[in-house]
């Protein structure tokens, strides 16, 4: 059977599981949009090759195999609103990185590429991204401790040396970004996203949260201006499009928090 006809009768098991409603329409379209962006991604991988191509980490191996979103990571504008920060990392002399919710290690190794001197660690829940994360580590010939669940009282590990917290667990940094639980929290870096919880939104706590002993910035998601091969250039603008889609389906801005009284300085 050809993709093309799996394609058709996935869509027709849809409609006919769901009928003719806007719900079975989205879930058509979501369908559609995710095989489109993966079929993107792959084209890239096989025009250019699985190394980033712009941005700060240019030049990093990716390892295969890429989800449906994967074409910001291989043009290297994922999450550009940050490049401007993710650049200014090496002049901070940060000794420390602690990277929780990793993934397969695009932070993780793109920091350690860009400060070789710092001492990286990298968290996961996920058994699977923590193989993917020593994958990306070795093929980029980058040396990082992977680990699994981070807990608050992790943080005491780090305390004294000039340490960057940047972090992405999908809601979960309401309760693990205590202070209260993690003193050492006071004197280190911050970067993390925040997420819509069940009691609202993490932008409305962290922020807040740290106000008092760090200098705040919130960083709300925006249009991207990538690198992008020829070829992709000049093709239509549908595709252009798809390669920056990160498919985020809910404002997710990033609180950049800077001690103001940091460790290890």
């Amino acid at each position: 059977m050809s993709i093309h006809q799996r394609i058709h009768d996935h869509i027709q098991d849809i409609l006919a599981s769901d009928g003719p409603t806007e719900k079975s329409v989205e879930k058509v379209f979501d369908f559609l949009l995710h095989y489109r962006c993966l079929q993107l991604s792959n084209t890239i991988v096989h025009k250019e090759g699985t190394r980033v191509l712009g941005g700060p980490f240019a030049g990093m191996e990716l390892v295969e195999p890429f989800n449906g979103m994967y074409a910001p990571h291989l043009l290297g504008c994922y999450e550009e609103e940050l490049h401007d920060v993710v650049r200014g990392l090496p002049a901070a002399g940060y000794r420390h990185v602690i990277n929780i919710g990793s993934g397969d290690g695009y932070y993780a190794v793109g920091l350690k590429r860009l400060m070789p001197e710092v001492a990286v660690w990298a968290h996961d829940i996920d058994p699977g991204l923590q193989q993917k994360c020593r994958l990306m580590a070795a093929l980029n010939k980058v040396d990082i401790q992977v680990g699994g669940v981070f807990d608050p009282d992790g943080f005491a590990a780090h305390a004294g040396h000039r340490t960057l917290v940047w972090c992405d667990i999908e809601g979960a940094e309401a309760t693990l970004l205590e202070p209260a639980l993690s003193p050492a929290l006071v004197g280190m870096d911050i970067v993390v996203e925040l997420h819509p919880i069940e009691q609202g939104h993490t932008l409305d706590i962290l922020p807040a949260r740290f106000a008092d002993s760090h200098a705040v910035e919130i960083i709300h998601p925006r249009g991207h201006m990538p690198f992008m091969p020829d070829w992709l250039r000049g093709g239509g603008q549908i595709h252009q499009l798809l390669a920056q889609f990160e498919w985020r389906g809910a404002a997710t801005p990033w609180a950049v928090m800077r001690a103001l009284t940091p460790a290890g300085v």
